[in-house]
C-alpha cells in the first residue's frame, strides 16, 4: 500500500511539474533558433520563469518519489504504474491549458490506463533482496 500511496503522490507531482513546465515555455515562446546569442536570451527567459521553477521543483518531488518506490517494487511494477500520469496530464492539458485533445489521444490515453490497471493487480515486489 506505501508503494502505491509514494506512486500516486509521484505522479502528481510529475504531472504538475509537466503542467508548469509547459505553461513557462508557452510564455517564453518557440525556441526555433540554433544561435548562440539568441538561446543565450532565451535562456535567461527561462530561467527568470517561475513556472519554469516551480516544474522543477516538482519534477525534482517526482524523481525522488520514484527513488523511493524504485527501492521497494519492481521496475516492471513501477514505471507502467506511472504511465496513470498520462491521464492525468491529458486532463490537465485540456483543463488547465485549454489544449485541444483528439478522440483517438483519448482513446489512446485509455488504453495506457487499462494496462496500469492491469499491471497494478500483480505482485509490486517479484525480485528477492540481493546482499550489499
Amino acid at each position: 500500500m506505501k508503494t502505491l500511496v509514494v506512486l500516486f503522490v509521484a505522479i502528481c507531482a510529475q504531472v504538475l511539474g509537466d503542467v508548469c513546465l509547459t505553461k513557462g515555455m508557452k510564455a517564453v515562446g518557440e525556441v526555433n533558433t540554433l544561435n548562440p546569442a539568441a538561446l543565450f536570451q532565451i535562456g535567461i527567459q527561462v530561467f527568470t520563469n517561475p513556472f519554469i521553477w516551480l516544474g522543477i521543483a516538482t519534477l525534482t518531488i517526482f524523481y525522488l518519489l520514484y527513488l523511493v518506490a524504485l527501492s521497494w517494487a519492481d521496475l516492471s511494477f513501477v514505471v507502467p504504474a506511472t504511465a496513470f500520469g498520462y491521464l492525468l496530464n491529458a486532463l490537465l492539458a485540456k483543463l488547465l491549458l485549454h489544449e485541444p485533445i483528439s478522440p483517438l489521444r483519448w482513446f489512446g490515453t485509455a488504453v495506457i490506463c487499462a494496462g496500469v490497471a492491469i499491471v497494478s493487480t500483480t505482485e509490486q515486489k517479484t525480485t528477492a533482496k540481493e546482499a550489499a
